[in-house]
């Protein structure tokens, strides 16, 4: 499986999300809707509400077997950070990445496999509380 490969598979599997819409969540690199920019085209968090930035990290590859030729596996991990507005409360956030926690762990797509998912509370920071969900997958 290639990394882009492995890209498509999880940028899919996030824009088949429900949890939130789509024009709240921040893709990798990706050009911002009209809707969600400042006046110099960069992401204008919302007024109000969740809002979620998408990213895709990959580790070192490794080889995991030799037959007629070399097989590789690519780990890695996807991080959903989860933003709130500071003082608005906690429930909504933990619902959604409650929500993304489970429509992440243990998902497979072809030869992408998703792990376990984990929480992090990365707490406040200029005006937004932040929550991570970090997902462990392997490819390959």
């Amino acid at each position: 499986m290639t990394y882009e490969q492995i890209r498509q598979a999880i940028t899919g599997r996030m824009a088949a999300f429900q949890g939130i819409e789509q024009s709240r969540i921040l893709y990798p690199n990706a050009p911002v809707p009209a809707e969600s920019q400042d006046t110099s085209g960069i992401f204008k968090p919302p007024a109000e509400g969740l809002w979620c930035r998408l990213s895709i990290g990959h580790a070192t590859a490794f080889m995991a077997g030799m037959a007629d030729q070399p097989y590789t596996r690519k780990p890695g991990i996807i991080v959903v950070q989860c933003f709130a507005r500071a003082r608005t409360g906690i429930r909504g956030l933990s619902e959604l990445v409650d929500a993304l926690e489970q429509h992440f762990a243990y998902w497979s797509s072809g030869d992408l496999e998703c792990r376990e998912a984990s929480q992090v509370d990365a707490g406040e920071f200029e005006g937004f509380y932040q929550t991570n969900v970090n997902i462990r997958f392997i490819a390959g």
